[in-house]
């Protein structure tokens, strides 16, 4: 048993966040580099009209694709990403990896079996990593629906030049509101925002003073660690 657990993989999550049209091109992508387990979301990019025009972009229509991958392989995955979708180039979308602390053993299993059709040496050979602090950071709230744009606003003025708003809608809610006496918004949007590290306690405060949980917004505010992250001109700090 503790052979096995000592055997067992450093595991990263990738983020890419590209144009909905390009979401069955990065599909088929993932897919040729034999790579099962990933989740696409739909969303919705913040940037403002006339940036989507300079950028020359038609929409603000996203996909947020969530993939689970060994620490050896997200580094290689990621440049393949990168340089497939010219994600280094302004607008083009971005990538973000960040470490998992914790995962079910069903995943775990698929994850294997994955690696296996891919390269034995790597699952259980893995070289140890460097620890070093992480440049950026992903910061989440989760706000009442139709409060994005005072977000946005306060996000701005914090340094964040755009963001991802992603649809969602409160679970449990009939509970919180015969427990705390009050009416909760159901319907919710997750708004994901990658800053550099040294702008996130100033973008967290700005996001809270604006949609905090005494606000009319009702946020929650998290940041998790991003190691590396490209397309990082859409999400770079003012000067």
């Amino acid at each position: 048993m503790g052979d096995d657990k000592t055997r067992r993989p450093a595991l990263k999550l990738l983020m890419i966040i590209v144009e909905r049209r390009q979401t069955d091109k990065l599909e088929d992508f993932l897919r040729d580099k034999q790579l099962r387990f990933h989740y696409m979301i739909d969303a919705m990019g913040t940037a403002r009209s006339e940036v989507l025009k300079s950028l020359g972009l038609s929409g603000s229509d996203k996909t947020i694709c969530i993939c689970v991958i060994s620490a050896g392989e997200a580094e290689r995955l990621a440049s393949s990403v990168t340089d497939r979708f010219s994600l280094n180039k302004l607008g083009n979308g971005i990538i973000c990896i960040m470490p998992i602390t914790g995962i079910s053993a069903v995943i775990m299993e698929l994850l294997k079996s994955d690696e296996k059709e891919r390269t034995e040496t790597d699952m259980e050979n893995q070289p140890e990593e460097k620890k070093a602090e992480p440049a950026y950071s992903l910061v989440i709230a989760v706000i009442d629906q139709g409060f994005s744009e005072i977000l946005m606003s306060a996000a701005r003025s914090a340094g964040a030049t755009g963001g991802t708003i992603i649809p969602a809608r409160h679970s449990g809610v009939e509970e919180a509101v015969k427990f705390f006496g009050v009416t909760l918004q159901v319907e919710k949007e997750v708004v994901a925002i990658v800053v550099p590290n040294e702008n996130r306690t100033e973008l967290m405060y700005a996001i809270g003073k604006k949609c905090g949980k005494n606000t009319e917004a009702h946020g929650a505010i998290i940041s998790i660690p991003v190691e590396s992250c490209e397309g990082i001109t859409m999400c770079a700090a003012k000067s």
